[in-house]
């Protein structure tokens, strides 16, 4: 303890927090613990204990935190929802018709902004101000139902529009896998 002085709280607390710093870089709680550990043999280091009851201390707490501690907490973490970003989150929302929608043609207003719209083939004309159900997006393009016709989402593997998409070309007046002509040719 001579070695140190009255400063081995201070050298616990800094690797406390480096420690804490490469956790940030790591996100798996292992250093967390150990930086409980360090912690804890800096509270020793305060009620007067020796280096070796320090560093007993703190093997001690980072076991009983590694052990007891750290299992819970990642499997916490780990069982949270993926979380559903860009045009897909947009799937199962519902949107208002602005303009009549057709299988060709409308408008749509879906989270706050103006969408292009159309629905499935073979559908039901949508009209003015009808609430409708987004089935999918397709580029800028929202794809929707009467919300009368898709009642909830995990009937739309019922639709045989949707079924397989693999299996329909985007473009039905060419081939799947064609590309389009450019002004120079093929793109």
């Amino acid at each position: 303890m001579d070695d140190w002085g009255d400063k081995a709280w201070l050298l616990w607390l800094g690797a406390a927090v480096v420690l804490g710093l490469i956790e940030i870089t790591t996100l798996d709680f292992f250093f967390l613990m150990l930086a409980g550990g360090a912690l804890a043999a800096a509270g020793a280091d305060a009620l007067g204990a020796g280096l070796p009851i320090q560093v007993l201390a703190f093997a001690i707490a980072s076991a009983v935190l590694i052990g007891a501690v750290r299992p819970p907490l990642k499997a916490w973490m780990l069982s949270g929802k993926d979380t559903v970003t860009g045009t897909a989150a947009l799937v199962g929302a519902d949107a208002l018709v602005l303009d009549p929608v057709s299988e060709h043609s409308g408008l749509v207003k879906l989270a706050g902004e103006t969408w292009t719209a159309r629905i499935l083939p073979g559908g039901v004309r949508l009209e003015l101000d009808s609430t409708v159900h987004v089935v999918r997006i397709e580029g800028a393009t929202a794809i929707v139902a009467a919300t009368s016709e898709i009642p909830q989402i995990p009937e739309l593997a019922e639709i045989p529009e949707l079924a397989d998409e693999s299996e329909t070309p985007r473009h039905p007046e060419r081939p799947a896998g064609e590309l389009p002509e450019g002004p120079e040719g093929r793109l």
